[in-house]
């Protein structure tokens, strides 16, 4: 018989910083998961932008997001040695005088102080570049390397002996009057941290999940950017002529496999902003956890207070993490309250 303070399942992105700020929090843990190099964190880009969408406005909570992220992401480096945060400006590329006129206008706002900057880069990048018309570069901005961060976190939990690489069996989880039992192992409760597979989870059916499929490419090609581009798609440099393409979103196919058809699509967009040839070098696909508000989804169940929850962080999920990790380790080490517009609790099931 094992004894824990929580068995963890999934190591992605939110299984791993939560650990990770739980052993911070003098808690142990066990973490059970099978390494799907398919997963949603794997083949995520990490981009962290902290603008959204066509209305120009600032990401959620990104004034403290933001700060927290890059702190947490370095606190990991310097302890591993690994590089792992990629800070680079983002360069949005505008076709017309109304985009170009909207950021403008955006730009001079107090919320976005800091966060646009209205230099033009087209001039920098011409050699590389359909035309447009002129570009805006979005500060505070970066990217990680998802795939060193899980990878450098997972060598750490087996070091350590706290990872046990298997599929997760739901069919062995029992409840215990002081907690959980799975196989040999007791501890005092279950976290779920295993992305879209949740939704086949029957303690989480009740969540209102909108799974969506994304598809990147990596390229090669004879550029040397300093900045992410963005036009539809994002183009990330990775270095040695490599760069990351993506994404797609469906919500109708809804598997891991790469598709002739997103692969088109990307080539497609990509043609559009680049007049260099390209190489096709890699393709793959994945499935996000999004939620319909894009907020992550953390506590515990309505009716089973030994089993909880850390899902739902969907494209944000390496700006929203760190944070929402560290705040609900905070919770189950009893030193905070659940800010109630995350509290899974909310969304109550029926029966």
């Amino acid at each position: 018989m094992k004894y824990t303070d929580y068995i963890l399942v999934g190591q992605g992105i939110a299984g791993s910083l939560l650990a990770w700020y739980l052993i911070k929090n003098k808690k142990t843990v066990i973490l059970i998961d099978s390494k799907n190099e398919s997963s949603a964190s794997l083949v995520a880009a990490g981009i962290i932008h902290p603008i959204t969408g066509r209305r120009i406005v600032k990401t959620w909570m990104a004034d403290e997001l933001l700060p927290f992220a890059n702190d947490a992401y370095r606190e990991i480096e310097i302890q591993f040695e690994e590089k792992i945060l990629h800070p680079l400006g983002i360069v949005e590329l505008l076709s017309n005088p109304k985009e170009y006129n909207d950021w403008m206008a955006r730009s001079g706002e107090k919320e976005l102080s800091g966060y646009i900057d209205n230099s033009d880069s087209i001039a920098t990048y011409a050699k590389y570049l359909q035309p447009f018309y002129k570009s805006i570069t979005v500060n505070r901005a970066s990217w990680v390397n998802t795939g060193t961060l899980l990878r450098t976190l997972r060598n750490y939990f087996l070091q350590q002996q706290i990872l046990i690489e298997e599929k997760f069996k739901i069919d062995s989880l029992s409840k215990t009057e002081n907690g959980v039992m799975y196989h040999d192992i007791s501890a005092s409760g279950v976290i779920f941290c295993e992305g879209i597979e949740a939704m086949e989870n029957p303690y989480w059916w009740h969540l209102p999940f909108l799974p969506s499929k994304g598809e990147v490419l990596t390229i090669r090609a004879e550029m040397n950017l300093d900045h992410i581009l963005n036009r539809k798609i994002f183009i990330q440099p990775l270095g040695m002529n490599l760069f990351r393409v993506g994404s797609t979103y469906s919500w109708d196919q809804i598997d891991n496999l790469p598709s002739e058809a997103g692969k088109e699509f990307l080539i497609s967009q990509l043609r559009s902003i680049l007049k260099i040839p390209f190489e096709v070098v890699d393709h793959k696909a994945a499935i996000r956890p999004t939620v319909k508000d894009r907020r992550p989804f953390l506590g515990l169940h309505p009716k089973h207070d030994q089993i909880g929850i850390f899902n739902g962080l969907g494209t944000k999920g390496c700006l929203l993490a760190p944070y929402f990790a560290h705040h609900f380790a905070g919770y189950l080490s009893g030193k905070n309250e659940l800010m109630q517009e995350v509290n899974v609790r909310k969304l109550n099931p029926k029966s």
